[in-house]
């Protein structure tokens, strides 16, 4: 007979706390969306933030659902699905970098700012697209779910733990960028925070291709 606790709505605290460590290692680590979560905080300064980082924790959670669904695997053992999503991810990173390259300095003093909206939507799908995110689901989602526990309640425990310490990886980037903004009131110094995240954005890109080929 099974224990009564074994049908409870969670998961080991182990397997969750190995679950919120390499998140959080892979959400830290330099990348695509770090890119543009530093590039917003320097250019709109808090009022882009939230927008922000809500963008990337839910688009975390977006991708953690659809590998939890079924697609990750099947992006993972289809070579032509697989093959698109990275080619095309990686095509949107670096056309993002050569506009973060090629924006002007004083754009968002001088020009009307952009809306939240249109910021939240940007980090988004920055985030589903970042193959670095896929991959992380994809591959590593399955060692953290227990067949003895139900299916439901251990995914959406995970995507609560995506997007709480989303907010706070995310969130501690956009806070250090936008008390550093404060320091960087120069044109020169505007101009390297676009070069800076648009070549981190035009690396990333580059190097999703060469992946794909190698």
């Amino acid at each position: 007979m099974a224990h009564p606790l074994d049908y409870l709505p969670r998961m080991h605290p182990l397997v969750w706390l190995a679950f919120a460590l390499a998140y959080t290692l892979m959400a830290a680590a330099p990348g695509p969306v770090v890119a543009v979560v530093i590039s917003y905080a320097l250019t709109s300064g808090r009022r882009a933030s939230l927008a922000v980082v809500a963008g990337t924790a839910l688009g975390d959670a977006t991708i953690l659902l659809a590998a939890a669904l079924g697609v990750g695997a099947l992006l993972a053992t289809s070579a032509e699905a697989f093959t698109l999503l990275k080619l095309g991810g990686a095509l949107y990173l670096v056309v993002l970098g050569i506009l973060a390259w090629r924006a002007p300095p004083a754009a968002a003093a001088a020009g009307p700012p952009r809306s939240r909206r249109r910021i939240f939507l940007h980090a988004y799908a920055t985030t589903v697209l970042n193959p670095k995110g896929v991959l992380f689901f994809a591959v590593f989602l399955p060692q953290f779910l227990d067949a003895r526990r139900p299916f439901l309640p251990q995914v959406a425990i995970m995507a609560a733990t995506v997007m709480i310490f989303g907010l706070l990886v995310d969130g501690s980037y956009s806070l250090l960028a936008t008390r550093l903004a404060g320091r960087l009131r120069s044109i020169r110094a505007r101009r390297m925070a676009n070069r800076f995240a648009g070549l981190t954005l035009i690396a990333e890109g580059t190097l999703a291709a060469l992946w794909h080929r190698a």
